[in-house]
């Protein structure tokens, strides 16, 4: 090795040895002056840089430009959403449905639910409040989801089982069925019972109660008159505060039940619209109990002490419970649960209870209730033997039962007119002596089906009301008739029968409700409700009513039938009295002599 070689060798390892191991760290020294300010910059969401709140800078649509926005992407682009759904029932439908609604605000968004459960959406990034429901149950929610760009976005969901036999409420069934349920808002059947809520009167489609409190009032000095004020023991009410329920106020008159469940009766406590004036109901009776829930709720269940130990708001003279007050959709398609399932099962025309159904466990609960069960009197099935007036007749004679099923009566009647919400009973047609029906197998076929001539999700009062908007409830011309009548040719009338419609004569205000006409010289008296009893028999020397008045006969007489127009009374509508005999040979129609 060369002498240079060996000196280079010999200074590098001198070097090595003079730099040794590290030393530590000196003292920091003094901190230099600042720098200059440098130029402001923008808002994260301020995509123009203009520095204002552009509204098309709103990226996640919550009405709001903030930082919420700076988390969505730009204008055009989204973010993927996905999930499934399981339930104890099995397959989803499309009533399941699953909502996004920005966690700051805005307007939610729907994802469309496959039948197998899955789901996917569409949605600017940012956090959700996100529900999944079904319609009548509660909904399963999860708050403030982060969709997040880039992420996976999986949101699954788990829903409860829905239980069959149980009410879901008429709104829900207006999720679907749309077209029917806002004609039968209009309809009266929803008002028969109706909660008073925040000191405010229920509110009606085409009626109001504005004044009525000021109006009911009672005759305290009357004879065996209880006490003061009307004859509820909380006496009259005042403020809507003092009433729980209002029983009827759609079309006919309307009730107040206070605040123990109690009827307010008296001499001045029902409310007629017909005669926008007050009168009598149950005059002198204290605390009548209220027990019309089986026709005037939807979901009644009668009080027992075993069965059903309630009382709808603990109220101490309601006589059961209820799901909806006033008759619902699911008063007679019958509990909604497994119809909301999408298992098709809905009753669409209702088979009348038979009293097994009645008085077992659940006392009817949830089942649909045929038309004829209401709309009777002396057929009426109520707490806690649920035998009807007529199921007792036909006991007590030993009696074959002239009913194609389990519902209605006789015609019960009572002041010369036959009484309210008895159209089954006029339809079945039984004669009150001798406890047969006058009517065939075919005809009740027809006519005992009320949907033969009555769209139930229709008004017929109000059919004519400029103001109503649904469905027609009936055809109150002549062709609803000649549809299954069309051998009577109405061209071929008599003289001033020419212009009559078939109603006129065959269905006369021979029932009432609310207020009634008194007789008049050739004028019988006359009520506010069309018979449905159709048949008239003038050849007979049959009175319309039995003896003591309590039925009428199931055929209309020459007084309703004919005296209604044709008399000499003031504002008769035909200003002459038919001549005695002629009703016997007179053609009314060109077929019938």
């Amino acid at each position: 090795m060369s002498t240079r070689l060996n000196h280079l060798l010999l200074l590098v390892a001198g070097a090595f040895l003079i730099v040794g191991c590290e030393g530590s760290d000196g003292a920091a020294g003094a901190a230099g002056p600042s720098g200059a300010a440098g130029s402001d910059g923008f808002s994260c969401w301020d995509l123009n840089q203009n520095s204002v709140a552009d509204p098309d800078e709103d990226l996640n649509g919550d009405g709001a430009v903030d930082t919420l926005d700076c988390r969505a992407p730009l204008p055009g682009t989204a973010v993927l959403v996905s999930g499934s759904i399981t339930t104890p029932d099995g397959p989803l439908d499309r009533f399941v449905k699953v909502s996004f609604v920005p966690a700051g605000g805005g307007s939610a968004t729907e994802a469309n639910v496959a039948n197998d459960g899955t789901y996917t959406i569409e949605l600017a990034a940012g956090d959700y409040d996100v529900d999944a429901s079904r319609p009548g149950y509660e909904a399963v929610a999860v708050a403030a989801f982060g969709v997040v760009d880039g992420n996976a976005n999986v949101l699954d969901f788990d829903l409860p089982e829905i239980p069959d036999g149980e009410f879901i409420g008429s709104e829900n069934c207006a999720i679907c069925h749309t077209v029917q349920y806002a004609s039968f808002a209009q309809s009266g059947h929803p008002f028969k019972l109706n909660k008073v809520e925040n000191n405010q009167a229920p509110t009606y489609p085409f009626t109001n109660l504005n004044g009525l409190l000021e109006r009911v009032t009672d005759d305290d000095a009357a004879d065996g008159d209880p006490k003061a004020g009307t004859d509820n023991t909380l006496g009259t009410p005042v403020t809507w505060d003092d009433v729980s329920y209002v029983i009827g106020g759609y079309f006919w008159k309307a009730r107040l039940v206070d605040q123990n469940g109690a009827v307010v009766t008296g001499s001045s406590v029902q409310y007629n619209f017909q005669t926008d004036a007050m009168s009598g109901y149950h005059d002198n009776e204290t605390d009548k109990h209220y027990n019309c829930g089986n026709c005037h709720t939807t979901g009644w269940r009668h009080q027992d002490a075993v069965l059903n130990d309630n009382r709808q708001d603990d109220l101490q003279f309601m006589d059961g419970t209820f799901f909806e007050g006033g008759v619902h959709c699911e008063a007679c398609h019958g509990a909604g649960s497994a119809h909301a399932k999408f298992s098709g099962i809905i009753t669409r025309d209702a088979i009348p209870r038979s009293l097994a159904d009645l008085t077992a466990a659940d006392q009817g609960f949830g089942d649909p209730v045929a038309c004829g069960e209401c709309h009777t009197r002396d057929g009426e099935r109520d707490y806690p033997s649920y035998l009807s007036g007529f199921d007792n007749a036909l006991a007590a004679a030993e009696a074959p039962d002239p009913r194609p099923n389990e519902m209605g009566g006789r015609i019960a009647a009572s002041g010369g007119l036959i009484k309210h919400h008895e159209q089954y009973d006029e339809i079945l047609g039984i004669n009150p002596d001798t406890l047969e029906s006058v009517r065939s197998p075919a005809f009740m076929a027809t006519h005992g089906d009320c949907m033969t001539c009555h769209n139930p999700h229709g008004s017929s009062v109000n059919v004519g009301n400029p103001l109503y908007t649904g469905v027609a409830g009936h055809n109150p011309s002549n062709d609803a008739c000649l549809t299954c009548h069309g051998d009577y040719d109405t061209t071929l009338r008599a003289g001033g029968m020419l212009n009559l419609a078939c109603a006129d004569c065959h269905m006369p205000d021979l029932a009432k409700s609310a207020v009634a006409t008194a007789g008049e010289l050739e004028r019988p008296t006359v009520g506010d409700v069309a018979t449905h009893i159709f048949r008239i028999a003038l050849d007979s020397t049959q009175p319309q009513f039995n003896e003591a008045g309590s039925f009428a006969y199931p055929a209309i007489d020459e007084d309703f039938a004919c005296m209604t127009c044709h008399n000499t009374a003031p504002g008769a509508v035909i200003g002459f009295a038919i001549p005695d005999g002629i009703v016997d040979t007179y053609i009314y129609h060109n077929n019938i002599p």
